[in-house]
C-alpha cells in the first residue's frame, strides 16, 4: 500500500549496484528474478524485464513498454540493485549512456526506475536530451506520451488490481504501512468483513496503538454502519516521510424523472399545430435520456410507441425508462401523429428520465423546441 507524493526524488547512483551490463549498443539483456512478484497488464513481471542499450524497459519480454528518449542510443552501464525502502522490498534499475552508439563515454542520458511490489514504479530523470521517444504502453488505455526533464521523477501509478490503467505524474511513489479508521461521532469504527459494516472498535481518543490493533489495510467507501452525516477518515502510517493521502470520492447521480413545472402555450389563433419537435443535447458516453408528454398539465403522460399513444406512470421510473421516447423517436413524430394525441387545449409539457451509468458520462439537456404549422 503507498501513496503519491509531489516531491521529486533524486536518482540514488550505482554504489553497491549490481553492473549486468557494460558497453551495450542494441544487445537486449534480461534482469534476473527481482525477488517480488510485480503484475503488469496482468502478467507476471518477476523474471522478464528487459532493457537494452537503445533505452527502454520491457517489463514482459522485449516489448519495449516504457521508452525513455528510445532511440538508436547506447549504454556504458546497465546497474540492478534489490533494496528495501520503508520494510517493502524494491527493485532498482539504473541505465547510463548516452544519446548516440558513437559517443562511448560521454552521459548524456542517464536514468533510474524503481519497481514496487503493488505495480507502482518511479522513473528518476538525471540526465535527458530528448531526442528520441518518450511514452508508456499503458494497459487498457493504449500509448501514454511521456514529458521527461532533468532532474525530475514521475511516479506510475496503477488504478485497477494487476498493474492496469496507470496515471503518470511529476513527483514519487511512498510505499509503507498505512492504516484506515473512521471516527464516527464519538466512536472509532473499521471495517469488518464479516458482517460488511463498519463496526464499533472503540472510542475517542484515537490513537497509534488503536491503528496497530484495529486499522483496516483498504479504505472502504461503504457508508453500512456509520451514523454520522460527515464521519472522519483517519490514516497514520509510522513513516516520517509519508506524504498527506488525498481521498478523491466521485459520485454518480441516480437516475431521476424531471418534468416542466409549466405548459408550453400555443394559443394563438394562427398556430394550427405542432409539426415537429426538436432536441438539442449533449450525450457522451452511454448516459440514458428518454421524453414523455402531457397535453393535460401533467395529469397523464403519454408516448408514441409506433403506432399510437400510449399511458405511461411518471410516478413508476422503471415504467418511464421503458417506454419513454429516445430522442429519435420524439424527433420523429409526424404533424399527424402530433395531432393525434389530442392537441384541442393547445397546450404541452414535456417530461424526461435521465441515466447515466459511469462518472464519466456527460448528459445535458439543453433545448427543446416546438415547430408549428400556421394558419
Amino acid at each position: 500500500m503507498g501513496v503519491y507524493s509531489t516531491n521529486i526524488i533524486s536518482p540514488k547512483g550505482n554504489s553497491g549496484m549490481t553492473s549486468i551490463s557494460t558497453h551495450n549498443d542494441d544487445s537486449t539483456i534480461n534482469f534476473p528474478d527481482i525477488g517480488f512478484d510485480f503484475l503488469y497488464n496482468g502478467i507476471n513481471c518477476r523474471t522478464t524485464i528487459n532493457s537494452s542499450g537503445n533505452s527502454w524497459i520491457g517489463l514482459t519480454g522485449s516489448n519495449e513498454q516504457l521508452r525513455i528518449n528510445r532511440r538508436d542510443a547506447g549504454a556504458d552501464n546497465i546497474y540492478y540493485a534489490k533494496e528495501t525502502v520503508n520494510g517493502k522490498a524494491t527493485f532498482r534499475i539504473r541505465w547510463e549512456g548516452h544519446q548516440s552508439y558513437s559517443t562511448w563515454g560521454t552521459l548524456d542520458l542517464v536514468w533510474e526506475l524503481i519497481l514496487f511490489d503493488d505495480s507502482a514504479m518511479v522513473l528518476v530523470i538525471e540526465k535527458i536530451p530528448n531526442t528520441g521517444t518518450n511514452s508508456f504502453e499503458n494497459p487498457t488505455l493504449g500509448t501514454t506520451s511521456l514529458t521527461l526533464e532533468n532532474n525530475k521523477s514521475y511516479a506510475f501509478i496503477p488504478q485497477q488490481d494487476q498493474g492496469k490503467t496507470y496515471t503518470v505524474q511529476e513527483g514519487s511513489y511512498v510505499q509503507t504501512d498505512i492504516k484506515y479508521l473512521i471516527v464516527d461521532g464519538n466512536d472509532i469504527k473499521h471495517w469488518d468483513t464479516t458482517s460488511s459494516s463498519y463496526v464499533k472498535v472503540s472510542e475517542l481518543p484515537i490513537t497509534a496503538d488503536k491503528f496497530e490493533t484495529y486499522g483496516d489495510d483498504i479504505y472502504h467507501k461503504e457508508r453500512t454502519g456509520i451514523i454520522a452525516a460527515s464521519p472522519i477518515l483517519k490514516i497514520w502510517s509510522p513513516s516520517a516521510e509519508l506524504p498527506i493521502p488525498k481521498v478523491t470520492q466521485t459520485i454518480k447521480p441516480k437516475p431521476t424523472i424531471v418534468n416542466m413545472n409549466d405548459d408550453i402555450l400555443f394559443s394563438e389563433a394562427y398556430i394550427k399545430d405542432i409539426i415537429n419537435a426538436v432536441v438539442t443535447l449533449d450525450n457522451t458516453g452511454s448516459g440514458i435520456i428518454v421524453f414523455i408528454v402531457s397535453t393535460d398539465s401533467g395529469v397523464s403522460w403519454k408516448v408514441w410507441n409506433g403506432s399510437s399513444w400510449v399511458l405511461v406512470d411518471i410516478t413508476n421510473i422503471e415504467d418511464v425508462k421503458s417506454k419513454g421516447m429516445p430522442a429519435a423517436v420524439l424527433q420523429g413524430i409526424t404533424e399527424a401523429q402530433w395531432t393525434s394525441i389530442g392537441l384541442s387545449n393547445k397546450k404541452i409539457r414535456f417530461g424526461w428520465y435521465m441515466e447515466v451509468t459511469v462518472s464519466s458520462d456527460v448528459l445535458k439537456l439543453k433545448e427543446i423546441r416546438i415547430n408549428y404549422n400556421i394558419v
